[in-house]
């Protein structure tokens, strides 16, 4: 008898013991007409860019799949029946927004065969699906779609008296778009303060798509994300925005411009430290950016004008090809210190100037200091006139 009271104890404990277990948090999804034998997880890490990483290759069995979320880090993901690790650019995914909670998740494919995506389980992925009806609605996409079907039917054709004339329309359209569409995200950004949806909505359309240039923008970055709960703060973006932050203050204005050495047009080594004693306009560009080259008269009547007042031109091109860099020179009339970098200096050099656009034109003075950044049109021939014009 005392053996069985043992037992029954010992099988009584085990029953309250898997009780108290904690249940793992499951992604339940399921592919309606879709036939394949595994669906991708990418993390989004720019939602403008389309720039994901690869999380998971999740197996599907009879148009069904589950997924262990209980370590998910919150934030936007997207799934695909594409594979990036092949070389594919991803055409066919669904963004949505994955937290550590049972969700439970269908897909389907629409009459343009991207993947349609239905989710229940995330508060978050709510909001997100609202924003994006708001953004249509006050972007107007029904008839931006439609002005883009009129163009690339043109297109098509080879109509470009017509292309011409479609583009003249639309102008004024998605002018229009761009505003309220900012409108919207800033009222979005204001309602949603203190919570991470706020946050990632501040990251993706303000923080992503700017250069915070001088120590004042950047004091009021850090105050304004520092304003946000404890959840936000521990979230992977918060992270990455700390690390931004840091890196605008290391090319703030009042910092010293970091090392710059490319291959000019005759072949030698030229470094930003040559012209060290001037006025230096640095300007990042290369040849295939229109907005780019549309500065290249602006640059050029700066030259002309101060090129014997201690000031001089550093173009920087990050061009993969030396024939489109030499070509583009010689069209503009770009015959001021020109250099090529070479291509693994790319990066370092465009992380260390914080660029996230081009193009991207600073002045640094005759110590080598940052004094003014972001200069465009008759805003750059102004501040080197302010800064340079009195030099005899």
């Amino acid at each position: 008898m005392i053996c069985k009271k043992y037992i029954l104890l010992g099988a009584s404990l085990c029953m309250l013991s898997a009780c108290n277990e904690p249940k793992s948090v499951i992604l339940d999804g399921s592919l309606d007409g879709i036939q394949t034998d595994s669906i991708y997880l990418y993390r989004v890490n720019n939602e403008h860019y389309g720039s994901v990483e690869l999380v998971k290759a999740i197996a599907v069995v009879d148009g069904k799949f589950t997924y262990p979320a209980d370590s998910v880090q919150t934030g936007l993901y997207c799934f695909s029946l594409q594979n990036m690790e092949r070389g594919e650019y991803l055409q066919q995914y669904a963004n949505l927004f994955l937290e550590p909670k049972n969700m439970q998740l269908t897909f389907s494919e629409d009459k343009y065969n991207q993947l349609s995506l239905h989710a229940t389980g995330s508060a978050l992925q709510e909001q997100y699906e609202a924003l994006q009806k708001a953004k249509d609605i006050a972007g107007n996409r029904v008839v931006l779609d439609s002005l883009d079907h009129m163009f690339y039917a043109a297109r098509e054709k080879g109509d470009r008296e017509e292309m011409e004339r479609i583009r003249e329309v639309s102008s004024p359209y998605y002018e229009s778009a761009s505003e309220q569409t900012s409108k919207l995200i800033s009222e979005e950004i204001t309602k949603n303060k203190g919570s991470y949806f706020g946050l990632y909505l501040y990251y993706t359309y303000r923080f992503q798509n700017h250069t915070l240039n001088t120590v004042e923008e950047i004091d009021e970055a850090r105050n304004f994300i520092g304003s946000f709960d404890e959840v936000s703060k521990q979230s992977t973006i918060y992270a990455k925005m700390q690390e931004g932050l840091d890196r605008f203050a290391q090319c703030a204005t009042g910092s010293i411009a970091p090392a710059i050495t490319g291959i000019d047009l005759k072949g030698n080594s030229v470094s930003l430290s040559d012209f060290k004693g001037k006025y230096v306009l640095v300007d990042f560009w290369f040849a295939g950016c229109s907005w780019c080259r549309k500065e290249a008269p602006y640059l050029l009547k700066t030259y002309n004008a101060f090129k014997d007042k201690g000031f001089t031109i550093y173009g920087v091109s990050t061009d993969r090809r030396e024939e489109d860099w030499r070509k583009a020179i010689e069209e503009d009339k770009s015959y001021w210190n020109q250099v090529l970098l070479q291509k693994d200096d790319v990066r370092e050099v465009l992380d260390h100037y914080c660029i996230v656009g081009f193009p991207h034109i600073i002045l640094v003075d005759p110590e080598g200091k940052i004094v003014a950044k972001e200069l465009r049109g008759d805003d750059l021939y102004n501040t080197v006139e302010k800064f340079v014009g009195g030099i005899k």
